[in-house]
């Protein structure tokens, strides 16, 4: 009997009866969970709300992608870049002169390469030309009350190290290797930035509608975040993070949130009215509130963690935290843990990349963003090989977080650790500590991890009841003594079973969430 089909046309058939498939269940969920937005809305009964935000986004670039991007210049790449929209959305780059120079260079050929040097505001601690960009000291002009670190006048040890930078900066005679701000000095520097960067991004562009506030090492989907924003209105007040726990507000009885400074963080021009509000005199003529700079200086002196003090100072202004973890996302691309926690959302932000992964991951978003489609945790999975090849030597691909815990098991080789693995139905990879430790974690999520030596480590143990030390010191309540211990880092990965889970997690919405504070890291 003749076949009715060849087997190649068997295949595009089947091809396009899935992505018929996969649009019509796109499409079935955007109505479900808008029928139930107008339930929730229209009814007084509890109705619960949807989980994910429902509405289709569309891309501003054009063209959408940029086809063979990694060998394209950084100009060609711009020419899609909606530069109208930096009308309305205000990037704001906070850095220090100390900082890893790849750093600042990667984040400047990548996420802020095209930003036109009146787009974008670079705030540091020392006024300096970068890439053709003013990086603005926002130190400088702070008031005087900031050098001084006490009550009697004695000098702020932080700002000492800010003026020994100037003065070697004005003398024509500061290098990478004199700079007084490198480091934990230039970290203790960064706290006095966050307040004074809001206040001066409202001062030199007043009535954006949103403000976005990064660090050097912090990468940004610009796409997936204007088509975010697009869904909000800028009037309300704002405040928009990953989510971390702030300080006890002790008239309410209640603990605050904050957004962590390294993802970055966005403010609404509602949010920044809020906080630059001062109260004035009954005829209206003086303020009777200082400027926030002043407001906040005891708070700024003391904690040591500037976006902290930012959220606390938003607190008290009304505005409390909106958390978008995993959209804003503490973790970089090489250590995320794949979980359907972080699978089909978007990603507007990540954390501590690599000077290389940040050029690279840029390059391969403009190759891949589509038109109705934020590009998800999913899509960032194909990043990054994390299952070629599948063992790693001198790697470690845990991650030791709540977020993605593993399970401690002990056995005597990389191979029964793998077949511990491969006997327990729900884990994905698995880690081996070496011979001496026995250590095998179980885990059951998906993540690369990072390059890690071999090391050998101090390890108090137990002496056995009737023992003694090694210094001869009687028994009689536990004694301890110092071991050493080799650890071997060697990582690897279930293959088959991690392809079949992601085949099992088709993402045909994007699950752009609400705020929360429960959902956090």
């Amino acid at each position: 009997m003749p076949r009715l089909f060849s087997p190649a046309a068997t295949g595009v058939w089947r091809h396009r009866l899935n992505k018929r498939l996969g649009r019509a269940n796109a499409l079935i969920a955007i109505v479900v969970s808008l029928a139930l937005l107008v339930l929730f809305f229209s009814r007084g009964e509890p109705t619960p709300a949807p989980a994910f935000y429902p509405f289709e986004t569309t891309s501003a670039f054009f063209p959408v992608a940029n086809h063979d991007a990694q060998n394209k210049t950084i100009e060609q790449l711009c020419a899609s870049f909606p530069h109208h929209l930096t009308q309305k959305i205000q990037p704001v780059l906070k850095m220090g002169h100390g900082e890893n120079r790849k750093m600042v260079d990667a984040q400047l050929e990548s996420v802020s390469a095209c930003f036109g040097p009146d787009e974008l505001l670079v705030f540091s601690d020392l006024d300096d030309l970068i890439y053709g960009r003013h990086a603005i000291d926002i130190l400088a002009n702070l008031p005087r009350a900031y050098r001084d670190g006490d009550n009697e006048g004695n000098a702020n040890a932080d700002y000492a190290n800010y003026e020994a930078m100037y003065a070697l900066a004005r003398d024509g005679e500061l290098t990478a290797d004199n700079d007084p701000a490198r480091g934990k000095n230039g970290w203790r520097l960064d706290k006095y930035k966050f307040l004074a960067g809001v206040e001066r991004a409202w001062q030199m562009r007043p009535d954006r509608d949103f403000y976005v506030f990064y660090e050097s090492d912090t990468y940004i989907s610009w796409d997936n975040m204007f088509r975010f924003l697009s869904t909000l209105d800028p009037q309300s007040p704002l405040y928009m993070g990953s989510p971390s726990p702030g300080r006890r507000d002790e008239k309410k009885k209640v603990d605050t949130w904050f957004a962590n400074g390294g993802p970055g963080f966005v403010l609404s021009r509602g949010a920044m009215e809020k906080l630059m509000r001062r109260r004035s005199s009954p005829a209206g003529s003086q303020f009777t509130d200082p400027p926030i700079s002043l407001k906040w200086l005891d708070l700024v002196r003391s904690d040591p963690c500037g976006d902290s003090i930012l959220g606390w100072a938003l607190w008290n202004a009304g505005v409390p935290l909106s958390g978008f973890f995993p959209l804003f996302n503490t973790y970089a691309a090489h250590t995320l843990p794949y979980t359907e926690r972080l699978w089909c959302q978007p990603f507007l932000t990540m954390h501590k990349l690599k000077p290389e992964d940040m050029k690279t991951l840029w390059r391969w978003e403009n190759e891949r963003r589509k038109l109705g489609h934020p590009l998800l945790y999913s899509d960032l999975y194909e990043f990054l090989p994390v299952t070629n090849p599948d063992v790693r030597h001198n790697w470690d691909n845990t991650n030791w977080d709540r977020l993605a815990p593993g399970k401690d098991t002990f056995v005597d080789s990389l191979q029964a650790c793998k077949e511990a693995c491969e006997a327990s139905p729900t884990c994905l990879q698995y880690h081996w500590q070496g011979e001496q430790t026995r250590k095998c974690v179980l885990q059951r999520f998906i993540n690369l991890g990072v390059a890690r030596d071999s090391e050998t480590v101090k390890k108090k143990v137990p002496i056995p009841e009737g023992g003694r030390r090694k210094d001869g010191a009687d028994k009689g309540e536990q004694q301890f003594e110092l071991v050493e211990e080799k650890i071997t880092y060697t990582s690897g990965w279930i293959k088959q079973r991690i392809d079949d889970w992601v085949k099992d997690h088709m993402c045909y919405t994007p699950e752009w969430v609400y705020p929360s504070t429960e959902r956090y890291y």
